[in-house]
């Protein structure tokens, strides 16, 4: 978690999968409010208290959050001034303090983990080709290969419906020998797609084993 201060009545703070995981905490608690996400964001209004200065005690927040890159979320939150006048943009919210808060409904996306996704990335194209070898024989399905041009790592995106059962955990397992695990719902694959560079669409298994194993 990193905090930086913007103005007096503005902070800016990074949440990456580790601070989320740490806390067993999911994307879509951040957008229902659950008992773990106020503690997280009691937490994180502490720490900007403490290293910047910025009080929120009894205070009206709007807070937005902007995903960054696939593992990683940028939290803004705003004194506001006079919060009537923001209208339907905002609803209340209210943290075990009762200190009234407000956060835009599009606060993050409300998505769970997708159960038909799996999204691994690797720092090498020569790990992705050593992975779609050996999971070759046991998936067939649409699965797409992107390349993260800033942080220069690829990303395998893998439709988990079409995996036979008993196979399952065994395509996991080979998969983390080369590479990571990442949050898996459709906003991180539609990202990659905004924001990452498509390199073999639908077939990338297929075609990484063809043409470079």
């Amino acid at each position: 978690m990193r905090i930086e201060k913007i103005s007096d009545t503005q902070i800016k703070i990074i949440l990456n999968q580790a601070d989320l995981k740490n806390r067993d905490i999911k994307i879509s608690e951040l957008a229902y409010g659950s008992k773990k996400a106020q503690e997280l964001f009691r937490d994180m209004m502490e720490t900007a208290l403490e290293e910047h200065d910025f009080d929120t005690h009894n205070v009206p927040l709007m807070i937005e959050a902007v995903p960054l890159s696939v593992d990683s979320i940028m939290i803004i939150v705003t004194k506001v001034e006079h919060p009537f006048e923001i209208g339907e943009k905002i609803t209340p919210f209210r943290s075990k303090s009762n200190t009234r808060t407000f956060k835009k409904k599009t606060f993050v996306p409300e998505e769970e983990e997708d159960s038909t996704l799996m999204i691994y990335s690797f720092e090498k194209l020569d790990d992705v080709v050593e992975a779609s070898n050996r999971i070759y024989h046991l998936y067939c399905g649409a699965n797409s290969l992107y390349k993260d041009v800033y942080n220069n790592r690829y990303f395998l995106v893998l439709h988990k419906n079409y995996f036979v059962d008993t196979n399952l955990n065994q395509i996991e397992s080979i998969l983390s020998e080369y590479g990571n695990k990442h949050i898996s719902t459709p906003l991180t694959e539609g990202y990659l797609a905004e924001h990452g560079e498509i390199m073999i669409q639908n077939k990338a298994i297929e075609v990484l084993k063809k043409h470079l194993a």
